[in-house]
């Protein structure tokens, strides 16, 4: 399909592919795309010293954006993309790079490579031509280019291309590691890929990309929860670094594995709204408000409205930075939504307190009326043992009808009460008697001693009884 023509000067590309006969589908797509001149070269490191200014095409040709392939002759597309980055002047040169098909491993690896964007096969007509107007837009005027062609250092973009690029030095810095560990993502290696990521993770500018990459990796060993895990740590550091297209797009993904996954956008935003900073809460709820649940920014933003010193006084102050940033309608009806919320909780909260104090006084009433019930019966008995002691039935020196005459406890055949036991009388006291004979009880000398002292009462009589009946 061939599309309209647009009043702005068909751009001049500059093609990029692994052979010439590779990449004539591509140079029929850019020309129907609106392009203008297209010319096709397959060696990366001369298409470099092109756009640098070291090597002259016979024509005069100096294209206003690139499109590359992802392999090339002599080079990747990657590699390409990461050494024109070293030069000054090519810092701002609109780079198309084409993938070989939309995969989460493809699109990890080009993520540092220094691409201005990125389309994966097959694509349309149309995308592509998106894609063209796009980056022409973003090229720098030529009164940019010369006066950076005055400052510029081309000392790395020389180095990088005489020996090929940045890959084969020492890997040392984590953009190194994040590269080795995309390679072994490529080559299923995920053992080593998460080794290579974890270490890539000391850079603050490569983490959220790292952390990315061992989300990639973690699902390739078929650990689902930790995959997850990782794409909300990503998403988080992309909020952090401000990267907001790239925190979305990652959030989006992590919202497709888990619905309930809570919002890094809105987890940055709570931070500041804590801090008093409502006007940098509400730019940030704004950048992920497409993506973020409204459950999640209602009832968070509720939440801590409540939690606050001031909540009506919080809550007004939010309402009015939302209008700034989503605009008046949209953030009139969010702030009327988050109000109703916290009414509701306010409610909750109140009904709570009241439940909880009538529970209170329910548990008060009734230990006061077990204390009373406890005095009542100290006093009750107290009362009996009084009664108690001026009745001839309970008294010892009474009538012993309740007794055998061996002095033992009468017991009924169905009471639970000790079996009468066959003791000898007491002796009176002061008689002869009072001591206790071995013959009597047939017991050893080591007990006779014990007991010579004589026993002063029918308690110890009972005690010793009831030890020597054990005995035999």
């Amino acid at each position: 399909m061939t599309c309209n023509a647009t009043t702005s000067p068909a751009p001049d590309i500059l093609l990029l592919s692994e052979s010439e006969a590779m990449g004539n589908l591509d140079k029929r797509a850019l020309r129907e795309a609106g392009a203008g001149h297209v010319e096709n070269m397959t060696s990366g490191v001369a298409a470099a010293r092109l756009l640098a200014g070291l090597k002259r095409d016979a024509h005069g040709f100096y294209p206003d954006l690139v499109v590359c392939t992802q392999r090339l002759a002599d080079m990747s597309g990657e590699q390409f993309c990461a050494i024109v980055r070293l030069h000054p002047l090519l810092l701002d040169m609109p780079v198309l790079l084409i993938l070989p098909h939309d995969n989460e491993v493809e699109q990890l690896k080009t993520l540092g490579c220094g691409a201005s964007a990125l389309l994966a096969r097959p694509y349309s007509v149309v995308v592509l031509k998106q894609h063209l107007d796009i980056l022409g837009a973003a090229r720098p005027s030529l009164a940019e280019l010369e006066r950076a062609a005055r400052l510029a250092d081309t000392k790395a973009f020389d180095e990088a291309l005489a020996t090929y690029g940045i890959l084969l030095k020492p890997v040392r810095a984590p953009e190194d590691f994040f590269r080795v560990g995309m390679q072994c993502l490529q080559e299923g290696k995920w053992n080593n890929a998460l080794n290579a990521f974890q270490k890539a993770l000391r850079g603050v500018l490569i983490r959220g990309k790292a952390e990315l990459g061992m989300a990639v990796a973690w699902k390739g060993k078929g650990d689902m929860e930790r995959y997850r895990i990782y794409l909300a740590k990503a998403a988080a550091t992309f909020v952090r670094a401000s990267q907001w297209s790239r925190a979305r797009a990652v959030y989006g993904r992590l919202l497709q594995e888990d619905p309930d996954a809570r919002s890094p956008f809105l987890a940055e935003a709570v931070q500041h709204m804590r801090q008093g900073n409502y006007e940098e809460a509400a730019d940030i709820l704004a950048q992920g408000y497409s993506v973020t649940p409204r459950k999640q920014i209602r009832d968070k933003l509720a939440l801590v409205c409540l939690a606050s010193t001031k909540p009506q006084e919080a809550l007004r102050a939010m309402e009015e930075m939302l209008e700034l940033a989503l605009g008046a309608d949209a953030g009139e009806v969010l702030g009327a939504e988050i109000r109703i919320k916290l009414d509701e909780l306010a409610r909750q909260m109140e009904q709570r307190r009241q439940e909880e104090a009538a529970e209170r006084q329910r548990l008060a009433r009734q230990n006061a009326h077990r204390n009373e019930g406890g005095m009542a019966l100290q006093g009750q008995s107290q009362s009996q043992r009084q009664d108690t002691s001026h009745d001839p039935a309970h008294n010892t020196s009474g009538d012993r009808s309740a007794c055998d005459p061996a002095g033992g406890m009468a017991a009924d055949s169905d009471s639970h009460a000790i079996a009468p036991l066959d003791v000898p009388p007491r002796p009176p006291r002061g008689s002869n008697s009072g001591r206790l004979s071995i013959t009597d009880f047939e017991v050893d000398p080591e007990e006779e001693e014990q007991f010579s002292g004589g026993l002063s009462d029918l308690f110890s009589v009972m005690k010793y009884t009831w030890r020597m009946a054990r005995k035999h």
